[in-house]
């Protein structure tokens, strides 16, 4: 289980949508004044995180395994629609300040994309075994 390049890449992924709910600069503005954001965020952060440990497990049933990797990468571009959506209702969808660049706040829009990107490379790996497995069928 651990062997697999694409378990490693689903660790990475999750690790990096946990990492998200840890950003205070994110809701300081937004959490206040939407009251909607920060349920929707934390829910889809931890249902997305949660799909994709569960795939994790599902290493026998390579094909179920994928379409566990295609929901969670689904669940990411939501999560992170509903992320941006809220910053930009809130006006507070920025990256530069009077100060300079904002890094946490450019660093927390990236991690839900940097997390999309693992989970892509997870499915590749997924596919990539499920080929093999044929090919060495046909040998037989």
């Amino acid at each position: 289980m651990i062997q697999r390049i694409q378990t490693v890449y689903l660790v990475l992924g999750a690790v990096a949508l946990g990492a998200l709910l840890f950003f205070g600069v994110v809701w300081q503005g937004a959490a206040t004044a939407q009251s909607w954001f920060t349920p929707a965020v934390v829910l889809g952060d931890s249902l997305a995180v949660a799909v994709a440990l569960g795939a994790i497990f599902l290493y026998k049933n390579r094909p179920r395994q994928r379409q566990v990797i295609v929901a969670a990468q689904a669940l990411t571009t939501v999560l992170l629609l509903v992320f941006c959506g809220g910053l930009y209702l809130e006006k507070a969808l920025y990256v530069r300040t009077a100060q300079g660049l904002d890094v946490g706040m450019l660093v927390a829009l990236l991690l839900p994309i940097v997390a999309y990107v693992l989970f892509l490379l997870a499915r590749r790996g997924v596919e990539k075994d499920i080929e093999q497995v044929r090919s060495m069928d046909r040998l037989r």
